[in-house]
C-alpha cells in the first residue's frame, strides 16, 4: 500500500475530510451540535472542526489501497508541514528504506497543501525546504500543492508577496514549480502526473501552484470586494468549477445530463439522514492502532517503573562505546578526555558522568529492541564536546558510531543527526517522528536552553496540547541546557517557569501520570538514565522537558556509581538528605543549585541545614516531598533557586506546598529581573553571594 501523510490548512478541509477521507457525516454533525468528536473512552478536550484529523485506507480502482493520514492543523499556518515531514521520515525508517532510494512507487509520501499567503509569509516554509535535501531529514521528496487564491486574508496579492507567484520561493532551492489553471480539471490532472513523475525519478520536492480563487473571501461571511473590487468583478463572471466539470463529462458522454442534480440530491439525503441520527452516533476509536497498539492513556495516579538494567551488561555497553575498528584514526585528544575516562568508569563502576549515563540509556534501550533518534545543532559531538556519539576518522573523514555496534543481538539503532540551524522546523519534524513511531525514543537538544523559543508555536500547539486536543501521544524529549554560570542574559536559562506554567499540573490536589508534560531538573547521571528509560518502558507516552546541565557535565560532584543504574534502582522524584538531627532549616531546591548549596553548607561547617532535591517538578511529587518534610518537624522551610524570583520554579512550588501540604515556604534566590540573567560579571558574583546569604541566613546570623 502507498502511504501518504497530508497537511492542509482550513479552506476546504471539512470537504476533504468527509468526501475523500471518509470521515462520517454523523461525526462532523455531532461536533456541530457541540458534542465530542471522539469515542467516550478517549479522554479529550477536543478542537474546532477545521482542525480535525483522519487516518484511513482508501481502496484503489486498480486494486490495493492507499493509507492516508491527514494531520491535525492548528490555526498557526504552515507549522503542521514540519510535523508531516517528520512523520513520513519515520514511515521510511519503519520500512527500512533508508537512505530512501527504494521503490518510490510504494514509498511514503508527504503531500503538503499550502495557502498562498501562508506559504510565502511563514519562515518555517524555508526551514522545511532546507531540510528536504539533508541526509537526516530527507523524505525522498514531497509534493507541495499551493491553493493560490491571490488573496491573503483581505490583502491584495502585491501586499503579501515580493514574488510574482507564491511558488516562486521554491526556485531558491531549484525546486520545479508547475503553474496550472485551477478551473481546468484536465490540466490539474496533468500537473499531478508530472509532479508524481518528477518525485519518482529525482526523489526531490516539486511544487504545483494551483492558480484559483476564493469565492467568498476569507470565510463564508466575508466581503472580499471591500479590498479587492476589481479581481472579484472578474470572479463574479466565472462559471463555478463543478459546472465546468459537469459540462465536460456530459459533452463527452461519460454521464447523463441529470448526473449533477442526482448526485446533489443523493448527498442531501445522506446529510439529512446523518443529521437526524448524529446525536446517537458513537465515533469509532481513533487512537492506539497499528504502531500504537498495546499503548494506552496515562492514569490519574503516579506510578513507578523498573528502569534498571544489568550492571554487567551496562559495563559491556559502556566499553563498547569507546571501541573502534582496527585502523580507525580517532582524534588523539579523545584518548584522555573520552576513551580512557570511559574505560575507567566501566572498570571501576565509579565516577559515571552525564554523557556516560546517557550512552548507557541509549545503548540499553537498543539492546531491548527500541531505537533512538537524537537531533539538534552539534548533537553528535555535543555542544560542550561531551557526547561524541559519532567519531570521524582523522585521515579519511569517515564517521563511525560505536553505540550502533554493541553486539550481534542489538536490534535497535541510534540515529544522531546534526541539524540545520533551525528550531521551529526541526522540533516540528521530531514531534511528527514521535507521532509515528512510539518505539523510538525521539530527542531534540537545544544548543542552549533558551533557544527553544523560536519553536514555541510547536510546543504550544502540538507537543504540550496535542494529546488533550486530538488524543495523539508524543514521547518527545527536549534537552535544554540550563544554569546560571555568569554567561549573561542568553545561554543561561531554559525558562523553567514557562514549562511549568504550560503544564496542567493541579494547584490544589495531587497530580497523576496523566499530566500533559513532565518537567525534570536532575542532579545525577543515574537520574537522567532512569528518566530516559522510563520514557520507553511505560505503556504510554508523555513529552519530557529536561533542564539539562552545562557545568555539571564534567563536575566531579555530579557522578553516579554503576549500582545506581542496576537492579533495584528506579527514578526518584525527590531525593532527601542523609539522616540529620538538630535541623533548623530545610532548603528545598532543584537541579544544579543543589551542589552550590551543598558546597556552601560544607564551607560553613553547617550541620543545622537539610537539603531536599525535587528532581521532577511536574507532575508535582506531593507524597514524596511530604515524606521528606516529615523528617524535620518544626524546621523552617525555604525554597532555594538560582533563577530570578519571577522565573524558575518558585511560584509553582510554593503554591502547591501551601495549597496541598498546608505549609508556607520562604524564598531564597535572585530578585526579579526583566531578562533571564545579568550580563555584568560583578553583578553576577554579587547575586551569588546574596542567594547563598539568604539560604544560610540562620548560620550567618
Amino acid at each position: 500500500a502507498v502511504v501518504s501523510t497530508q497537511s492542509t490548512g482550513h479552506r476546504g478541509r471539512i470537504s476533504l475530510l468527509s468526501e475523500l477521507l471518509e470521515l462520517p457525516y454523523s461525526r462532523l454533525l455531532k461536533k456541530y451540535h457541540g458534542k465530542s468528536e471522539f469515542h467516550p473512552e478517549e479522554e479529550s478536550i477536543g478542537d474546532v472542526l477545521s482542525h480535525l484529523w483522519q487516518s484511513v485506507d482508501l481502496p484503489q480502482p486498480s486494486g490495493g489501497s492507499v493509507h492516508v493520514s491527514l494531520l491535525p492543523n492548528p490555526s498557526h499556518l504552515e507549522v503542521a508541514n514540519s510535523v508531516a515531514l517528520g512523520k513520513v521520515r519515520a514511515k521510511h525508517k519503519d520500512r527500512r528504506s533508508a537512505p530512501y532510494h527504494g521503490d518510490m512507487e510504494t514509498s511514503p509520501l508527504a503531500l503538503l497543501i499550502h495557502g498562498d499567503a501562508a506559504f510565502v509569509g511563514q519562515g518555517v516554509s524555508l526551514e522545511n525546504a532546507q531540510m528536504s535535501r539533508l541526509p537526516g531529514y530527507s523524505t525522498n521528496g514531497s509534493i507541495h500543492l499551493i491553493t493560490n487564491n491571490m488573496i491573503g486574508f483581505t490583502s491584495e496579492h502585491g501586499a503579501q508577496s515580493s514574488s510574482f507567484t507564491a511558488g516562486d520561493i521554491g526556485r531558491m532551492y531549484d525546486v520545479p514549480v508547475i503553474s496550472v489553471n485551477g478551473n481546468d480539471i484536465k490540466a490539474i490532472y496533468q500537473a499531478a502526473v508530472i509532479a508524481m513523475s518528477w518525485r519518482e525519478r529525482f526523489k526531490e520536492d516539486v511544487i504545483v501552484d494551483l492558480q484559483c480563487y476564493r469565492l467568498y473571501g476569507h470565510n463564508q461571511h466575508d466581503e472580499p470586494r471591500f479590498t479587492n473590487p476589481l479581481m472579484y468583478r472578474v470572479i463574479d463572471q466565472l462559471k463555478p468549477l463543478q459546472s465546468h466539470m459537469t459540462d465536460a463529462l456530459i459533452e463527452c458522454g461519460a454521464v447523463p445530463t441529470d448526473f449533477a442534480s442526482k448526485v446533489l440530491e443523493e448527498q442531501q439525503e445522506e446529510l439529512t439522514s446523518a443529521h437526524k441520527t448524529c446525536l446517537e452516533f458513537t465515533p469509532e476509536k481513533m487512537c492506539f492502532k497499528n504502531n500504537w497498539e498495546g499503548l494506552t492513556q496515562a492514569g490519574s495516579s503516579l506510578t513507578t517503573w523498573d528502569t534498571s538494567y544489568s550492571t554487567g551488561d551496562l559495563r559491556a555497553i559502556g566499553l563498547k562505546t569507546v571501541s573502534f575498528p582496527d585502523g580507525f584514526n580517532h582524534h588523539p585528544t579523545l584518548n584522555r578526555a573520552h576513551i580512557n575516562k570511559r574505560t575507567k568508569m566501566m572498570e571501576t563502576g565509579e565516577g559515571i558522568d552525564w554523557a556516560m549515563g546517557e550512552a548507557l540509556a541509549f545503548g540499553s534501550l537498543t539492546m531491548q529492541g527500541f531505537s533512538v533518534r537524537l537531533s539538534g545543532e552539534d548533537v553528535t559531538r555535543g555542544t560542550f564536546s561531551n557526547r561524541h556519539n559519532t567519531l570521524y576518522d582523522q585521515e579519511t573523514g569517515k564517521p563511525f558510531s560505536p553505540i550502533n555496534h554493541l553486539a550481534p543481538s542489538q536490534v535497535g539503532r541510534v540515529e544522531a543527526v546534526d541539524s540545520l540551524l533551525s528550531e521551529e522546523g526541526v522540533v516540528g519534524f521530531e514531534y511528527g517522528y514521535s507521532l509515528e513511531n512510539p518505539k523510538t525514543l525521539v530527542l531534540w537538544e537545544a544548543q542552549f536552553g533558551d533557544f527553544f523559543n523560536p519553536a514555541q508555536v510547536i510546543y504550544d500547539q502540538f507537543v504540550l496540547s496535542g494529546e488533550a486536543k486530538w488524543v495523539l501521544q508524543s514521547g518527545l524529549v527536549s534537552l535544554l541546557p540550563h544554569g546560571y554560570d555568569g554567561n549573561g542574559p542568553d545561554h543561561t536559562s531554559a525558562r523553567l517557569e514557562r514549562w511549568l506554567q504550560l503544564s496542567d499540573s493541579k494547584e490544589t490536589s495531587a497530580d497523576g501520570d496523566n499530566v500533559n508534560v513532565q518537567v525534570v531538573n536532575l542532579t545525577t547521571p543515574a537520574q537522567y538514565f532512569h528518566a530516559l528509560r522510563r520514557q520507553m518502558v511505560r505503556p504510554f507516552r508523555k513529552p519530557l522537558v529536561v533542564m539539562s546541565p552545562k557545568a555539571l557535565l564534567r563536575s566531579p560532584d555530579a557522578v553516579s556509581s554503576i549500582e545506581e543504574f542496576g537492579p533495584g534502582s528506579v527514578f526518584k522524584r525527590v531525593i532527601g538528605d542523609e539522616h540529620m538531627s538538630g535541623v533548623k532549616r530545610v532548603l528545598i531546591c532543584s537541579g544544579k543549585h543543589f551542589y552550590t548549596l551543598r558546597n556552601e553548607r560544607t564551607r560553613l561547617n553547617d550541620t543545622s541545614t537539610a537539603i531536599i532535591r525535587i528532581e521532577e517538578l511536574c507532575p508535582f511529587p506531593v507524597a514524596e516531598l511530604q515524606a521528606e518534610l516529615n523528617k524535620y518537624p518544626g524546621a523552617e522551610l525555604y525554597w532555594a533557586q538560582e533563577e530570578s524570583r519571577n522565573g524558575g520554579a518558585w511560584s509553582f512550588v510554593s503554591t502547591r506546598v501551601r495549597n496541598i501540604l498546608g505549609q508556607e515556604l520562604e524564598y531564597a534566590g535572585r530578585s526579579e529581573c526583566p531578562a533571564a540573567a545579568v550580563g555584568i560579571s560583578e553583578l553576577h558574583a554579587e547575586e551569588v553571594k546574596s542567594v547563598l546569604a539568604q539560604a544560610f541566613s540562620h548560620v550567618h546570623s
